[in-house]
This record gives C-alpha cells, structure tokens and sequence, in this order.
C-alpha cells in the first residue's frame, strides 16, 4: 500500500486531525478497494491502484457528505472500474500491421456515390436523430449511455435509435431513386 504524505500542516490543527482520519480511512481500504477492482473487474494492478487513489482524491471534495465511507468507497470503486472498461473499449488500438493491410473495398465511383448518399440522408434528419446515430455508431456509446447523456431512458434511446434508423433508410433510398433518375 503505497503512504500518505503530510501536506505540511502544523499539529494539532483541525488539518491534521483530516489528515490522519484520512490516512486511516486509506489504511483500512485501499487493500479491499483495490481487490474489488483487480479480482471482480479485472483491471490490470496498476490501474487498479490509480483508480483507487482517484477515489480517495474525489472524496476530499466529497468527504462532508458522505454517511457511510465503506458503501461509498465500495460504489465509487465499482463505478469508476466499469468506466474503465467503458472507455478501453471506445479506444482500440490500430493493429501494428494496418499499414501492410490492402483495402478490401477501394473507393470506386459508386463507392463514393454510396457515401455521399448517406451523408446527405444523414444531414436530412434532425439533430436530435443525427447526434444519436452519431455516438451510438461513431463514438460507440451504449444505449445506457446515451440514456444517461440526454436524461432519458434507455427504452426510449432504443426507440429512437430504431425510428432514426428506419427514417435515414427511407431518405437514403429517396434520394439514391432521385440520383438514379437524373
């Protein structure tokens, strides 16, 4: 278990006394917070023990509102793990061989009609449907977090999701009609 220093302080004040409650509050969590961490998420040691340590950073701030430290510390460790995972799976890595790769599609002609189409489809929805389609398929956002990021539900992401997606189709075969006929 990694010490806490001192912030220089002088002893004996209301300071130290946070301090130390601190520092024991650490002592006595940071080995279960961690495991929890490593044994149920599966986070790698090091970043177990850094997710650890931004707990406690956050809970300085939070510390006056916190009624029972152990449940808090025990959530706070469970939700900072899963968006640990969370945000590993929004950022793969390039495979080091990418550059060897040939494209299995070049950009032929309607290729790039196809694209344009879409874009064009795309830029016919609202902006509500837009951002949507947007963070569920280019960023790779979860429905949950989309839920959470517009103050909805999820049920009613899905929902939208579902009519965005079916109204885009429609606008995209409109518009590949409309090209077709000139």
């Amino acid at each position: 278990m990694p010490p806490i220093e001192g912030d220089g302080d002088p002893p004996g004040g209301g300071a130290e006394e946070a301090r130390l409650a601190l520092a024991d509050t650490y002592r006595r969590h940071f080995d279960l917070l961690r495991d929890i961490a490593q044994k149920k998420f599966h986070v790698p040691a090091c970043d177990a023990v850094a997710i650890v340590n931004d707990i406690f950073l956050s809970m300085l701030a939070r510390r006056p509102t916190v009624r029972d430290e152990r449940k808090w510390l025990i959530g706070a460790v469970c939700h900072a793990s899963r968006g640990y995972w969370r945000a590993a799976m929004r950022y793969k890595p390039l495979p080091h061989d990418i550059e060897d790769r040939i494209d299995p599609a070049p950009d032929s002609e309607s290729n790039i009609v196809d694209r344009v189409t879409m874009a064009a489809a795309l830029n016919h929805l609202p902006p509500k449907c837009r951002e949507t389609l947007r963070l569920y398929y280019t960023e790779g956002y979860s429905a949950a977090e989309i839920a959470e990021r517009l103050d909805t539900t999820t049920g009613y992401v899905m929902q939208l999701l579902h009519s965005c997606r079916k109204r885009a189709r429609e606008i995209y075969v409109a518009l590949l009609e409309q090209r077709r006929r000139r």
